[in-house]
């Protein structure tokens, strides 16, 4: 059995997880391929898991590996999706590639760079990795929303989520592309932010869609 169908078949079981108990009857995969009672033994003679009856129950060494594939299946989609602004058609066709090539230190950059997101686009909990018990203590990540800046800081566009297509086109004609340093001068009554030699007034709303970095 090759390293994909491995991988694939730890995926379906914690997805069967999440629903309920896994049983050996219901496993297929993503695309409709059966898994075959040979697949099953085979995956239980590498110690992935073992069968109570028909009940499928992973072991430590299938669980961290079904961890990180999922880790990293979810933390695609939620890059492509907030970062990318790809499709979500594409997007899960990009995320079942990914998955199988993203390893813990990338997953981790990923993770940080998004701001230890919870739940993918999907509303599905994306596991903690070793990035996410460091934040606890410190939960400013590397990349957050303008909005949540204080007055007088200075930082740099890392990219806007916004698909409200007038909105991107206004804040682009206004210099506000990633890559563009920007100062938030005032938080209250309303936010105002320069860019090169202008001031610009805007709604927070805006703002929560403007990622950035902020610059020490």
């Amino acid at each position: 059995m090759d390293e994909k169908k491995i991988e694939e078949i730890l995926e379906e079981i914690w997805i069967e997880r999440e629903r309920g108990e896994v049983s050996s009857r219901t496993l297929c995969l993503s695309e409709g391929e059966n898994i075959t009672g040979l697949d099953i033994s085979e995956m239980e003679k590498l110690g992935y898991f073992r069968q109570e009856k028909e009940k499928i129950c992973l072991t430590e060494k299938g669980e961290e590996r079904a961890l990180q594939i999922i880790r990293g299946h979810r933390l695609a989609e939620r890059l492509m999706t907030d970062v990318l602004a790809v499709s979500p058609k594409e997007m899960e066709t990009n995320a079942c590639s990914f998955e199988h090539v993203i390893q813990h230190e990338l997953a981790d950059a990923i993770c940080t760079l998004l701001g230890h997101p919870k739940e993918c686009p999907h509303g599905r909990l994306i596991p903690a990795g070793a990035c996410c018990i460091k934040a606890k203590p410190n939960l400013e990540s590397v990349v957050s929303p303008l909005s949540k800046l204080l007055a007088g800081s200075r930082a740099k566009v890392a990219y806007i989520t916004s698909t409200h297509y007038p909105r991107l086109d206004r804040l682009a004609s206004l210099g506000i592309l990633p890559g563009a340093e920007v100062i938030l001068h005032q938080t209250k009554p309303s936010y105002i932010i320069q860019i090169g030699n202008n001031q610009i007034a805007l709604d927070k709303e805006i703002l929560k869609d403007i990622y950035v970095r902020k610059i020490i």
